[in-house]
């Protein structure tokens, strides 16, 4: 994984008050970290912002932002190649 990715993701979490550690990465944010929906949405609009792309709302109905790893996921696949 690209480090870079990594290290602009975990500060994105940090600053939504939440630190990761490597055998939690998998773990569901919304169940384990205790997000309430607010804070959810502030943060997949700041990994958005900070990584150049839109969420889908039927991405994110689907669930495909749940996980940390996931996360990291989706930003690989979506987005832009500067």
């Amino acid at each position: 994984m690209d480090e870079r990715v990594l290290q602009k993701l975990n500060s994105i979490f940090l600053k939504h008050g939440v630190s990761i550690s490597e055998n939690e990465k998998n773990d569901s944010i919304d169940d384990f970290f205790g997000f309430d929906s607010i804070s959810y949405v502030q943060m997949l609009n700041d990994i958005s912002n900070e990584f150049g792309f839109k969420i889908k709302d039927e991405d994110l109905l689907a669930g495909k932002l749940t996980t940390f790893n996931n996360i990291v996921k989706y930003i690989h696949e979506h987005q832009k190649v500067h």
